[in-house]
């Protein structure tokens, strides 16, 4: 009986621990999708509940996290640590003095001196920040607070697409040296200052040096198990097969014995699992995934947890303390938020921080270039601290070195910071679109003695064959036929994405490991190595393909695209439709995601867009074929009228000077029946304009307006490009409507591999009249929709095509008071 009720009652409290904390991660997931918003970290939103739960006192989640996290907290944080120092390269520290090492060397530095600078308020054994006043409590304040929680800064970098530009380049670059560094150091120290004379027997003076040195042959020793073990299970699982769960257990089996021995030694067993992953080998399959699954869990589960529990010890008050049956003395030790609150301590220990990286970073900033307001934000972003910092501020109070007023002042100050730093990066992002120069950006605007650059969308390495037979024919147009290509690769940013980005080089700023992108952007980029190795007859070198990510949602991936094609001052966007062709030859549903960037990017891109509906195309034109030895391809360009067929035009006359491309032109024009539509029209606007009503006289003018652009436009085409070239071809084609016009085009399907037309958003042509009523996707004209619909070809491709529209962007009406 006994035993009975015995086993209920501990059923019962797992139940209730098991529920307050499932209530706990979806609160903190609730609070992290609204915070999402205004682009906070996931560790404010942790910090933020947890703070929340320490204020309205919720005393039994405070006891189940307590429960739990009281017992493992002492080796939680270490699978934090250990992917941590698996996504940094310690040799990178040999390297010679890049212009990322000397802004994060500057910051530790100053922020080091001005610690010591303030070493008097600071050092007190009453009423000051750090309660031990030792060389190790010292040094471990200017250390902590010198560094720079790199996972925060580089999702921040990617959330708030800065990563592209020159400060969130250098703030990432030097946010992840600085993390490296100091994280090591205070690794080092936890060796070095561990408890010597336990035992009152003196012996522990001489084990010490033994124990470090062997702590060290460990961490050597784990470099060679690894890098061994990860040469085997890469052995035993090749690229292209999912890896097997039992080979990613053994090694995360391994390195959790590692650490554990470590721990035996005695050093603290979360400062040995960041040693053990630096012996890690920071590069291949092996990492990419352990690192990925680490902190998924981690950000996902076990993070909002642990920040939970570190800020239910804040707020108890000395009634509680009494009702816990513990003395004053003793509830120091647990309960260490207590009234009157430390506000000068909080603005003291941020304005140190914020100062010391101000002075450093911003210092080096302008010494390589940057503007006073540039330099600035970098030492705001490199201040950014995270969960490394909450761990060290609960060591050291545990330790005794700080006091309960300090360690609750550092946790509101890692607060504070994490909520500013997304200000500052949103600002960078502000200015970094107000320096861009709007120009007329276009293949209509190219100045054909200058390189030609391109910025082609990815969705999977299915597009590349496309793009790079675009590339090669386009380059023709461009200067001695030199061509520069941002392949950026569109990745859809998720939780599982979101929680495998670690620290990238170049111009990404990030990288993802997660082993699904992983996958993707490797045969992406093998396809592109292949493309650029081919034989051009001594041209190869004039040919440069740049590799991008676009890391983001849906909704906001067009920003990444247009800020790479601003940054790049690209000519052309290319992107792939966002419906692909199935087996039976017609077009699948399509994903609604990759539309949804088309739109946008259609909407606001700074120069020329053009939609590729490949059907079969690529599947033909691998990568690795030349246009030498790939056989003619038949492309015909479809001229209506407007800008968008003029800017159409245009990219047909860079193909055309390409051998491997078989050109036709065909202009549609109206016959006499539509010729007399369009006069009853004409005759309909005029007689409401004598009435006053304005409008229909505007449509009048610009109708003849772009009407003489188009007959001189295609004058000087034909002159140039068709008029006595035999590999030219020309066609004339009189319709009265739409319906003949479609009839006209579904004759052409079998004869051309392309067709190339414009989108027509500023064509008021009788011939395209009542089109968009049965339009599928407006996005691409009323003629482009038609190309693309499943029932028009199953084998001839259609590429869509946008002018830049400058008006737009300078929001005047009239072209005379363009600034250009």
């Amino acid at each position: 009986m006994d035993c009975s009720m015995t086993s209920s009652v501990l059923s019962a409290n797992y139940n209730t621990i098991l529920f307050e904390f499932g209530v706990t991660l979806v609160t903190s997931k609730i609070l992290y999708a609204l915070l999402r918003n205004v682009y906070q970290p996931r560790v404010f939103s942790d910090l933020l509940l947890g703070i929340i739960l320490a204020q309205f006192r919720v005393l039994s989640i405070t006891n189940a996290i307590n429960l739990v996290f009281g017992k493992i907290g002492g080796f939680i944080f270490a699978p934090y640590l250990f992917a941590l120092g698996v996504e940094m390269d310690p040799f990178a520290l040999l390297d010679g003095l890049t212009g990322d090492a000397v802004v994060a060397y500057a910051g530790i530095l100053s922020t080091c001196i001005l610690v010591t600078i303030f070493h008097t308020p600071v050092m007190q054994d009453k009423g000051g920040i750090v309660h031990e006043l030792s060389l190790r409590a010292f040094l471990g304040l200017a250390v902590t607070l010198s560094n720079t929680a790199s996972p925060v800064l580089t999702r921040l970098a990617t959330d708030l697409k800065i990563a592209k530009t020159n400060v969130g380049r250098l703030a990432v670059g030097a946010g992840i040296t600085s993390d490296l560094v100091t994280t090591l150091l205070i690794a080092l120290g936890s060796m070095i200052w561990r408890d010597s004379d336990a035992d009152g027997t003196g012996a522990g003076v001489f084990r010490q040096p033994v124990l470090t040195a062997a702590v060290l042959m460990v961490v050597l020793m784990s470099g060679f198990v690894f890098r061994a073990m990860a040469e085997w299970v890469d052995g035993r699982n090749p690229e292209g097969r999912r890896m097997r769960g039992f080979d990613l257990s053994l090694v995360a089996l391994v390195a959790g014995t590692l650490c554990w021995f470590s721990s035996v030694l005695r050093l603290d067993v979360n400062m040995a699992a960041f040693l053990v992953g630096l012996a890690f080998p920071s590069e291949g399959r092996v990492s990419r995934l352990l690192v990925s699954k680490i902190n998924f869990v981690l950000s996902s589960f076990v993070l909002p947890l642990y920040v939970a529990h570190v800020c239910l010890s804040l707020r108890q008050t000395t009634d509680d303390i009494e009702v816990s049956g513990l003395t004053r003395h003793e509830g120091l030790r647990v309960y260490v938020m207590q009234l009157p609150f430390p506000w000068w301590k909080v603005f003291f220990v941020t304005a140190m921080g914020t100062m010391g990286k101000l002075v450093g970073c911003a210092g080096v900033g302008l010494l390589q270039g940057l503007g006073c307001l540039e330099a600035l934000a970098l030492g705001m972003l490199l201040n950014v601290k995270g969960y490394f910092h909450i761990y060290c501020a609960l060591a050291a109070f545990e330790a005794g070195i700080i006091t309960d007023k300090s360690f609750m002042a550092i946790i509101f100050m890692v607060a504070l910071n994490v909520a500013v730093t997304p200000m500052v990066g949103m600002g960078i992002s502000s200015w970094a679109r107000r320096s861009v120069q709007w120009r007329l950006m276009g293949l209509q605007h190219h100045n054909p003695a200058t390189e030609l650059r391109l910025v082609g969308g990815l969705h999977g390495p299915q597009n590349v064959p496309t793009l790079t037979f675009l590339m090669e024919t386009l380059r023709q147009g461009a200067g001695n036929g030199e061509l520069a290509c941002y392949a950026v690769d569109m990745v859809q940013l998720t939780d599982q994405t979101a929680a495998s980005i670690v620290k990238g080089g170049g111009f990404d700023g990030v990288t993802v490991v997660d082993e699904e992108v992983s996958e993707m952007r490797k045969l992406i980029g093998e396809a592109l190595d292949v493309y650029q190795a081919a034989d051009r007859g001594g041209d190869s070198d004039k040919v440069k393909v740049r590799r991008l990510m676009a890391l983001s949602s849906f909704p906001d991936m067009h920003s990444d695209i247009c800020i790479c094609a601003e940054d790049a001052m690209a000519a052309l966007i290319l992107l792939p439709f966002h419906k692909t062709q199935s087996l039976d030859g017609t077009m699948d549903t399509g994903h609604f995601g990759f539309r949804l960037v088309n739109q946008k990017v259609l909407q606001l891109a700074p120069c020329s867009v053009g939609i590729m509906v490949d059907r079969g195309f690529g599947k033909q034109r691998p990568p690795s074929m030349t246009m030498s030895d790939a056989p003619q391809s038949t492309v015909v360009v479809v001229f209506i009228g407007g800008a968008d067929d003029r800017e159409a035009l245009t990219l047909a006359s860079f193909m055309c000077k390409h051998p491997g491309v078989r050109l036709t032109a065909l202009r549609i024009v109206q016959n006499s029946t539509a010729q007399a539509r369009a006069k009853a029209r004409t005759s309909l606007f005029e007689s409401k304009s004598r009435r006053n009503i304005q409008q229909p006289a505007a449509v009048l003018g610009q109708e003849e307006l772009q009407a003489q652009a188009d007959d001189k436009f295609f004058a000087e085409f034909y002159r140039k490009h068709v008029a006595g070239n035999k590999a030219m071809g020309y066609l004339e084609k009189h319709v009265a409507d739409g319906a003949e016009l479609v009839s006209v085009l579904r004759a052409m399907q079998g004869e051309y591999r392309l067709f190339v037309v414009g989108r027509g958003r500023d064509r008021n042509s009788v011939l395209t009249e009542g089109l968009e009523e049965w339009a599928e996707c407006l996005e691409l004209g009323p003629v482009g929709d038609i190309l693309a619909s499943s029932d028009f070809s199953t084998t001839a491709s259609v590429l869509i095509v946008q002018q830049y529209d400058a008006k737009k962007h300078y929001k005047v009406i009239d072209e005379e008071f363009m600034p250009l």
